[in-house]
């Protein structure tokens, strides 16, 4: 059949029916504003509305594939043209972007009570209350499809008046009529009188983008429009062409559906058919109803056939008609390419999965339903087994997905869906055995892809799991014979997907967390634990290259979730151990310092409670935990630990060993951080040292070492020195690291922050600049390091006297930092004190007052009192209550600041001049109050 939508248009010339173009004004186009799900609604309303003669414009059939929707949709509210409302419990949900639409149009009609807006209600939604209340909304629903055109047509007209005589629209690409003109399609809701369609889901929800998806491909004209969902099994293949069938039921005048699973009995259902349509008398023989169907539907343009759970594409190719109609096939293999256009069917998306639960379970609230989405991993079945247990038993979300961990199989047979065959787990478990029947190498791939995680497994990863070692996992027994020969592992890999078991990708095997849970309970628990040994093993060996070097990061991204679901924290293999550690690093490098910590936390408690406290492995993963506490912003619990890792270090591997040295760096750089640079020096300049003897000269940790050297240096105020260590730092590092590693980019950045100390402004901007726009190629926008140097950039600006751009990108900055770092992270702290600079520089001074207020009481609760941070933001305090005039509460914070830095970092530092000259300032300020109240008093 052809495409039920409006007319195909350019721009703004509509063609009609008689192929003329007529030339009309945008602000006269009907737009017509509705949900995603309420798309057979628009096209009804807009195909009816253009056969009477109106104009319309409508998203989905007006704007071009590629087009910017949001930027379109910007366009088409900004014009006055009237706007059509189709009102729906959808419509309303403030969730859909649906809600930025009629608010837009309120909007304007408060300033121009011309703005015509025309609702129509097409669900049984309540407008009793709120903004629609006092509003007249006619109701299409419920109605015959004549009667909701005819109150269409009168809704719009009451409003815009007549249209302007015109020529019934066609369907594209269908014949002209003849003497009599196509009634369009009915009201969407009212089926067709050959129907055999089971009821309707009641509680579907969500997947309109790939509901509108196959609509879109099926309207497709020429040819018969196949369509193939295709996906594991349980991801609600039925369920979508279900819910397709009655959304779109008012364009067609037969629906007819197909159970192909047996393609034997195809042929009964068919004769079924023939007898509905009149063409065949009961029991008539097959192959004689087959002839007589498909000859009558080429001939008809209005008709739509589902084939559900098709086995092979050959058992249904014969059956497919000729002509206009469409056909919808759902099966769990892909291979449609040479018959049907193939949707490949995923997981709900978490915020669907959620809205199910939530509205399955009412008394459930969407963190819990979050959380058991997750568990089930989005998987449409699983949710309704949930769902449907949880509701009859009332059992609690929370032992529920207890359960779904300690009893997998068991849960995941309770609570089968009426609509469903068989319960997930017993799907899954028949599956498996037709699987192993046929392909035994293909059960062995699922087998071992079962112990790995939910993510996609490179075909890569498998083969190297699959070489035969000593000893070699019985489990993988059939695979030796089949890893080595491309076609034959591909073959059997591809049989895993056409089982409904795994998603295949392009050189990727995806399992899902449910289909892994049940698979591994059919494991005995020896082999369960042979073949684990086996993966621990291969992994600790794929071991991706420098943590540090964003090169190697994509190679750590794959490998990551199948390292960690072997758990590592409990293996012997030491390999394995190193490459968890390293992944630690990884994840740090990558700006994921959360999850980083979370994995050395895990990591450190079990290995010293398994292998003793004093054990490498134990020490390297207290080591990332201190890394990961530094990022995070955490200083006060950094010192005991490292002190105690690098104690228990020096006894056990000696002072000059690379874990040692690494801990004993560690110290000199939070010693830094916690304002004791003198200390620090010391203590980063004998590791150094030490570094270059053991590692060499232009090792990179002996290039951190003399980088962190250099920083402390400059927090010291000795910029010369700093300036000319951190070039030498920059050149080794170019060119031992390459121009864009993380670490070359450090230096320089330290390069411009001496130069900005030491007044050349310009050069330190322009240098902060460059920077800045290498970590948002390497590492992205708001990663911790590239917002670091966007602060950077922000404070360049000022002291070029940039200041309004200051505030502009440190405002920004600031607001970037919240969000990835937290409210009292000490890089957030530094952003939100360049905010304060700009704003005291822009005259704003109780804006100033109050941020630098705020500031120095976040600095000392995050960093301490005597911190030189928090000095130096009680510093840019005394100087935001001088620029009030307000001298004595001024002169008290410069006099706690002076004292304070002076302790911290000598008389001669310039911040601590800086400090001194504000106090000798406020001074001077109060002398003169002084002087002028004793002239009053004479």
């Amino acid at each position: 059949m052809g495409n039920l939508s409006p007319i195909a248009r350019s721009g703004v010339v509509v063609r009609r029916a008689g192929g003329q173009g007529v030339r009309v004004s945008d602000t006269s186009r009907i737009f017509i504003s509705h949900a995603g799900v309420d798309r057979s609604w628009a096209e009804w309303a807009s195909w009816h509305l253009e056969h009477a003669g109106y104009d319309t414009e409508l998203d989905c059939v007006d704007w071009k594939a590629g087009e910017n929707f949001v930027e379109r949709m910007h366009e088409a509210l900004e014009r006055e043209n009237p706007m059509l409302v189709l009102l729906s419990s959808a419509y309303l949900d403030p969730g859909r972007f649906t809600t930025d639409e009629w608010t837009a149009r309120f909007a304007q009609r408060r300033k121009d009570v011309d703005v015509k807006l025309i609702p129509v209600r097409i669900d049984n939604v309540d407008l009793r209350t709120g903004i629609w209340a006092p509003i007249i909304v006619p109701s299409l629903c419920d109605l015959p499809s004549e009667k909701a055109v005819q109150l269409l047509l009168e809704s719009v007209g009451g409003v815009l008046g007549p249209p302007a005589p015109a020529t019934a629209p066609r369907y594209p690409d269908s014949p002209a009529p003849a003497a009599s003109v196509d009634a369009g399609p009915r009201r969407p809701g009212s089926l067709p009188s050959v129907w055999n369609v089971d009821r309707r889901n009641p509680a579907f929800t969500g997947r309109d983008g790939v509901l509108n998806q196959v609509h879109d491909g099926l309207s497709g004209a020429g040819r018969v429009a196949v369509q193939a969902l295709h996906g594991m099994g349980g991801v609600g293949k039925t369920q979508v062409a279900l819910e397709y069938a009655y959304r779109f039921a008012g364009e067609y005048d037969l629906v007819w559906w197909v159970s192909a699973e047996q393609a034997g009995l195809i042929g009964e259902q068919f004769t079924a058919l023939g007898v509905e349509l009149g063409l065949v008398e009961a029991g008539a023989d097959s192959t004689v109803a087959k002839s007589k169907v498909l000859g009558h539907l080429s001939g008809q343009q209005r008709w739509l056939l589902v084939f559900d759970n098709v086995v092979d594409s050959e058992d249904v190719l014969p059956w497919l008609p000729r002509g206009g109609g469409h056909v919808l096939i759902t099966s769990r293999r892909g291979n449609w390419q040479q018959i049907a256009h193939a949707v490949e069917l995923d997981v709900l998306p978490r915020e669907e999965a959620v809205r199910f639960l939530a509205e399955q379970l009412p008394g459930v609230d969407n963190d819990e339903a979050g959380r058991l989405a997750e568990s089930l991993g989005d998987l449409p079945l699983a949710l309704a087994q949930a769902a449907g247990y949880l509701a009859e038993t009332g059992m609690a979300v929370a032992e529920y997905r207890q359960l779904l961990v300690e009893e997998t199989r068991a849960v995941l047979d309770l609570g089968r869906p009426v609509d469903y065959p068989r319960p997930l787990a017993a799907s899954i478990a028949l599956g498996v055995a037709a699987l192993s029947e046929v392909d035994p190498a293909a059960v062995a791939i699922l087998r071992l892809c079962a112990l790995l995680a939910p993510e996609p497994i490179a075909v890569d990863l498998i083969v190297e799991v699959a070489q035969p070692t000593e000893p070699y996992p019985a489990m993988l027994a059939p695979l030796p014979e089949v890893i080595g020969r491309p076609l034959v592992r591909q073959e059997a890999i591809g049989r895993i997907g056409a089982y409904g078991l795994a998603r295949v990708g392009s050189g990727t095997v995806t399992v899902h967390r449910l289909t892994q849970a049940v698979v591994r309970t059919q494991m005995e628990p020896s082999a369960f634990a042979e073949l684990s040994v086996h993966l621990q093993a291969v992994l600790g060996r794929m071991y991706p290259g420098d943590p540090r070097d964003p090169a190697s990061w994509p190679d750590w991204g794959r490998l990551l979730p199948h390292l960690l679901a072997v758990d590592p924290a409990h293996t012997d293999d030491p390999a394995l151990r190193l490459c968890a550690c390293d992944a630690v690093v990884y994840l740090i490098g990558r700006g994921d310092t959360a999850p980083a910590r979370q994995l050395a936390v895990n990591l450190f408690e079990e290995w010293r409670h398994r292998l003793g406290a004093d054990h490498r492995d134990t020490l390297r993963a207290a080591s990332e935990v201190i890394w990961a506490l530094r990022d995070l912003g955490e200083y006060s619990r950094l010192q005991p630990l490292v002190a105690d890792v690098l104690s228990r270090q020096i006894r056990t591997r000696g002072e000059s060993d690379p874990d040692t040295l690494r801990s004993a760096s560690d110290l000199g750089i939070i010693l830094s951080l916690l304002g004791d640079h003198q200390h620090a020096e010391e203590v980063g300049r004998d590791v150094w040292q030490r570094r270059r003897q053991v590692l060499g000269e232009e090792h990179p940790d002996t290039l951190r070492s003399a980088s962190s050297v250099a920083a402390t240096l400059r927090d010291l105020g000795r910029y010369q020195e700093a300036l000319t260590l951190q070039h030498q730092v920059w050149d080794q590092r170019r060119r031992v690291l390459g121009e864009e590693h993380p670490d070359t980019l450090m230096s320089a950045n330290g390069v411009a922050s001496v130069l900005g100390e030491l007044g050349d402004f310009q050069e330190a901007l322009t240098l902060w600049q460059q920077v800045r726009e290498r970590y948002r190629q390497v590492l992205g926008e708001e990663h911790p390091d590239t917002l670091m140097a966007a602060s950077n950039v922000v404070s360049g600006l000022a002291k070029l006297g940039r200041y309004q751009e200051a505030m502009t990108l440190g405002q920004q900055v600031w607001n970037q930092h919240r969000r990835v770092l937290g409210e009292e992270h000490p890089d957030t702290l530094a952003s939100a004190n360049n905010v304060v600079s700009a704003l005291g520089e822009l005259g704003r001074y109780q804006e100033a007052l109050t941020l630098g207020q705020q500031l120095w009481e976040q600095r000392g609760r995050a960093l301490g009192e005597k911190h030189p941070d928090t000095l130096r933001s009680a510093l840019s305090l005394a100087i935001a209550y001088l620029n009030q005039g307000r001298t004595l509460p001024g002169r008290r914070m410069a006099e706690l600041a002076w004292k304070g830095l002076r302790k911290q970092l000598g008389a001669q530092h310039p911040t601590t001049q800086k400090a001194a000259e504000v106090r000798d300032t406020a001074m001077q300020m109060m002398g003169g109050q002084a002087g002028g109240n004793k002239k009053r008093r004479r």
